[in-house]
């Protein structure tokens, strides 16, 4: 029977330790901080920002969420993101991708661009400061699967949706960190044939319902860290994998609290 990694109660465990030093910050009168720019009306990336909303209060942060519409131009959105740069109560500033089709993806590096390194919280920039959430959510899970497979570093990783922003991120940090992994894009020819050989396979797409039960290694790992309806088919991959992050309830609530533990590290200064 597959292990269902619950990153939900995985977080809040964690968020019991940073309310912590969230306590310590504010007795010396610092807020962590934290804008969220959203451009366009994503409902995935809405409801999101609502739970980011709902983490930060439990911990005790401050989160503002600024609104762009679709037709804006990108020069408004840099303009507010160098205004947020030079005030000194903002510690972490992000942009919620995806961002709408008016806008291209030379405008989108631009925009990731112009974030000041110290408060690139979501890790998005080349030369960050941090991990990105999404990286150390899919390293947690690993960890955790390690525990019950007989799986390790030596294990053939396969990354589905390597080119596109997020999983490509995912490749480079797994790439530095010496595992042995191959990216892949969705539309790679016959992808059932590179899946089946994954002992460890990650899904960043965003295509729901991608990666269904026979796509899969008898006995593997499968992480699903596609949008709000998955790219993995639960409840058939559930039959053959040994340990599995689903979604909703994966990696997804982790990376809304690695998160917000960078805000916190950004703000400690």
């Amino acid at each position: 029977m597959a292990i269902i990694f619950d990153g939900k109660q995985v977080a809040r465990e964690k968020e019991r330790e940073l309310k912590k030093e969230i306590k310590k910050l504010r007795n010396k009168k610092i807020i962590p901080k934290m804008v969220s720019i959203l451009v366009g009306e994503n409902p995935a990336s809405k409801k999101y920002l609502s739970l980011k909303e709902e983490a930060a209060e439990r911990v005790g942060v401050e989160i503002e969420i600024i609104k762009f519409q679709s037709s804006d131009q990108v020069d408004q959105v840099i303009k507010l993101i160098r205004k947020l740069n030079r005030d000194k109560d903002v510690h972490g500033i992000m942009i919620q991708l995806p961002l709408p089709s008016s806008f291209s993806n030379r405008d989108r590096d631009e925009i990731i661009g112009v974030i000041e390194k110290l408060k690139d919280i979501d890790g998005m920039r080349e030369d960050s400061m941090y991990v990105a959430p999404v990286a150390k959510s899919v390293l947690k899970a690993l960890g955790d699967a390690y525990q019950y497979t007989i799986y390790n570093r030596e294990a053939k990783v396969v990354v589905v949706g390597a080119k596109g922003f997020v999983g490509k991120k995912l490749l480079n940090v797994l790439k530095g960190m010496d595992y042995k992994v191959k990216g892949v894009d969705v539309d790679v020819k016959d992808l059932p044939s590179v899946t089946k050989l994954a002992d460890i396979l990650i899904s960043v797409t965003g295509v729901a319902g991608l990666i269904d039960g026979s796509m899969v290694k008898n006995g593997s790992v499968v992480i699903d860290v596609g949008s709000s309806d998955g790219d993995v088919v639960t409840k058939e991959v559930l039959r053959k994998v040994k340990f599995i992050s689903p979604v909703p309830g994966g990696v997804g609530p982790l990376t809304i609290y690695y998160l917000l533990e960078n805000l916190v590290d950004a703000a400690s200064g």
